[in-house]
């Protein structure tokens, strides 16, 4: 199936916030809402629509998507009606729009295809990928077992857990705003000068990763 219709203009009006996360790998038991943030480059309002292509989803998986007020089921690959439409103003963000992806205790990769599109200009768009890669842990393998503390935090964080470790935290939009790697079992990140609000620190390790919330407060 072909992503979009129309011949892409040359200078849209949209472009990724920068510093997101567009790859995700997660347990197959662990469903994630992967949010992707849009900004308006041009110097009008500009409302904007959402489609996505599932051609290269992973049978097995299941993902459906929200944006602006409305969230919709797995079988519609396109937002509809005012309330899955999003005007922003000239240098305005949107932080509504989130894959909701849940692998289904299977295992694999889907790569989910996005069109952010001008609803009054359908040449108007930017495209991008964003894949998830749902990985069964090896028995064999340590396990990543890791404290944080206090939780929650409001200026140093003591993280303390398995040697070699990479830590990152990541905000609501999915952009990760602090990375440490744990040369030893114990390391500090400081989360001061972070805006208050809910976090996840996302340690991986080989092929295995761990979640946990992290709540920031003042």
């Amino acid at each position: 199936m072909q992503r979009w219709a129309y011949s892409q203009q040359e200078n849209p009006s949209f472009r990724l916030v920068e510093g997101q996360r567009l790859h995700f790998q997660l347990s197959p038991d662990l469903p994630i809402d992967a949010y992707v943030s849009v900004q308006n480059v041009s110097s009008s309002p500009v409302k904007f629509g959402v489609r996505i292509d599932t051609t290269r989803k992973n049978l097995l998986h299941k993902v459906n998507f929200c944006i602006g007020q409305a969230c919709y089921p797995s079988f519609v690959v396109e937002s509809m009606g005012e309330e899955g439409y999003v005007t922003l103003q000239p240098g305005e963000a949107d932080h509504t729009f989130k894959l909701q992806f849940d692998p289904q205790g299977h295992s694999g990769q889907s790569v989910i295809g996005v069109v952010i599109y001008n609803v009054a200009n359908l040449s108007d768009y930017i495209t991008f990928d964003v894949t998830f890669d749902a990985t069964t842990l090896s028995v064999d393998q340590s396990r990543v077992a890791v404290t944080i503390a206090p939780n929650p935090a409001s200026d140093v964080v003591v993280i303390q857990g398995s040697v070699g470790a990479q830590v990152e935290v990541v905000d609501v939009v999915g952009r990760v705003v602090r990375t440490v790697h744990l040369g030893a079992e114990r390391g500090m990140l400081s989360v001061a000068d972070l805006p208050p609000g809910a976090y996840r620190v996302v340690v991986r390790q080989q092929t295995q990763v761990m979640i946990v919330p992290l709540q920031v407060v003042r």
